[in-house]
């Protein structure tokens, strides 16, 4: 996928519980970069993934000229955004911010490092709102280092990522990609992801490509349910 970095403001709020009008997103190729300071929204994220390999990537080629202009909206939970397209300088302020660790809101940032240090983890949910195969995705696109441990209906299952590689898995007794082509058949539970490995993990081998991965778990899911 050819590099590039779009910004996207929110143009109108409804009820939304974690963001508000003049937010910026930032969308590469690779990541989804939120405003400073706010949580990560896994519906958004979902959104931004699809619009990235729906709309975004193909529309690079022409300098995104025939999306300027839409209005996109995030309304997966009980409230609603809209957001459009947005020519803005502070682009580049907002990488280097992210990429540092720094935040123009430093209280806020500092809140959520607080909450996060309550029990290690760093994003939990449900697994009926948000699938495993998109939970994969996010931490593979984000370059993720942490364990992801997956309260499912079938079973307790755990995915540790190293830079967004997964380097190991296990579900019920299998292993590694066989372990996660269950996992992507769970869809019920709840999930917790904790930053962090032990040292001793950061030399092992990853299990393989993960879209490679991914697409085989798809497609043999596919399979069945045909």
């Amino acid at each position: 996928m050819n590099e590039f970095s779009v910004a996207f403001k929110v143009v109108s709020e409804r009820s939304c519980p974690l963001y508000a009008a003049d937010d910026l997103f930032v969308l590469t190729g690779q990541a989804v970069q939120m405003p400073m300071g706010h949580a990560s929204c896994l519906i958004l994220i979902r959104e931004m993934t699809n619009l990235l390999f729906n709309t975004i990537a193909p529309a690079a080629a022409t300098g995104f000229e025939e999306i300027k202009d839409e209005i996109f909206n995030c309304g997966g939970c009980t409230g609603l955004i809209k957001f459009q397209m947005e020519d803005n300088p502070e682009i580049l302020d907002l990488e280097h911010d992210a990429a540092s660790g720094e935040s123009p809101d430093s209280e806020s940032t500092a809140q959520g490092k607080e909450d996060g240090k309550r029990n290690g983890v760093v994003v939990s949910g449900e697994i009926s709102e948000i699938s495993p195969s998109e939970l994969l995705q996010f931490f593979h696109m984000h370059q993720k280092t942490g364990k992801l441990i997956l309260d499912a209906a079938g079973g307790t299952g755990r995915v540790a990522f190293r830079e967004g590689a997964i380097i190991g898995a296990k579900f019920q007794e299998r292993e590694n990609k066989e372990a996660i082509f269950a996992l992507l058949r769970e869809r019920r539970g709840r999930f917790n992801f904790f930053r962090g490995i032990p040292p001793s993990l950061f030399e092992v081998e990853d299990i393989g490509d993960f879209m490679m991965i991914l697409m085989e778990g798809i497609k043999r899911m596919d399979e069945e349910e045909g």
